[in-house]
Parts: C-alpha cells; structure tokens; sequence
C-alpha cells in the first residue's frame, strides 16, 4: 500500500498577496524622497505624512513645515517672517554650498540672512529688513545656505564673487 505524501505549497493567491505585501513595504521604506526635491503632491515627499509639498514653490518643494531647532532630519530649520514673531513660520530647508548643489534651475544657494522682503539678495541686511534666519543650534547648520527660490531674474553672482586678492601691492 503506497502512502501518500502531501506536499504543501503556496497556491496562486498566498503568492500574489505575498508579491503585493513586499511591494508595498519596499514603496512606504526604499523612496522617500529628500528636503528641497521637486514634488507635485505631498505624498511625492512621504506616504507616512512625514513630510510635505510645498507647491508655491517652482515645481514643489518637499519640507517638513513647523520645524524647531535641530529637528530637521536633513537641512536646516530655517523661520520666515520672523518679525514680528506671531507671523513667524518653520520649514526645513535644503543646505548647499553652491547653486549647483541645488539641482534646479529655479533655485539658488543663498545665506538666509541675505534675503529680502521681496525675494530679492543683498550684503549685511539690518535685522528688520531680512525675511529668513536659520534657528538650528548646530554650527555647521547654523552657518548654512539655503536652497531658495528667489524673484525672477535676481541672480547670486554678485555675492558669490571672490574679492580679488591684491598681496599688498
């Protein structure tokens, strides 16, 4: 008399769910997307509402809005309209060391203190007349630039131009 063995395996349907069920977990932990990349809806930035599109900025802007000092988990916490403070705002911000590092062509890398009002640049600002500051404590956080959209046709080449060195002559 031959015994039958029952061989136990995974019909259709187990397969499919278990193909889904990995896909689903790799989508919500392998794309998140990073501070400052472009955006058309906040679950481009995270499906976890981690994080946010900002979409009054040229092509979105993925941020976390209400940061506090040192939250940022990338970037810098950087205040808006801080004066007078009740019409102060927090948004995370995306650090650069040039425009290039931006990776848009709507954006510059600029100081934060160097923005005006109007979205314009300008050198040693009165504290009044400055629209942003970075609030994170870490130094290398602090002394950041940003990534920023400012108004059409300002540039950053004029403040990022080297003083030409004269070796005292």
């Amino acid at each position: 008399m031959a015994i039958a063995r029952r061989v136990s395996y995974a019909p259709p349907l187990t397969m499919r769910r278990a193909t889904i069920s990995l896909l689903a977990i790799l989508a919500l932990t392998g794309c998140k997307m990073h501070v400052g990349d472009a955006c058309g809806s906040s679950i481009d930035c995270s499906v976890t509402g981690e994080r946010q599109c900002d979409l009054s900025q040229p092509g979105g802007y993925c941020t976390i809005f209400a940061c506090d000092a040192d939250t940022c988990p990338e970037g810098a916490c950087v205040e808006w309209r801080f004066i007078p403070s009740r019409t102060a705002e927090t948004w995370c911000m995306k650090t650069c060391d040039d425009t290039r590092d931006c990776r848009r062509s709507e954006y510059s890398c600029v100081l934060p203190e160097n923005i005006t009002q109007n979205g314009d640049i300008g050198e040693n600002l009165p504290v009044e007349e400055r629209v942003a500051r970075i609030i994170d404590l870490e130094i290398f956080k602090a002394e950041a630039k940003i990534c920023v959209a400012l108004a059409a046709g300002v540039t950053v080449d004029s403040l990022q131009s080297e003083p030409e060195l004269d070796a005292g002559m």
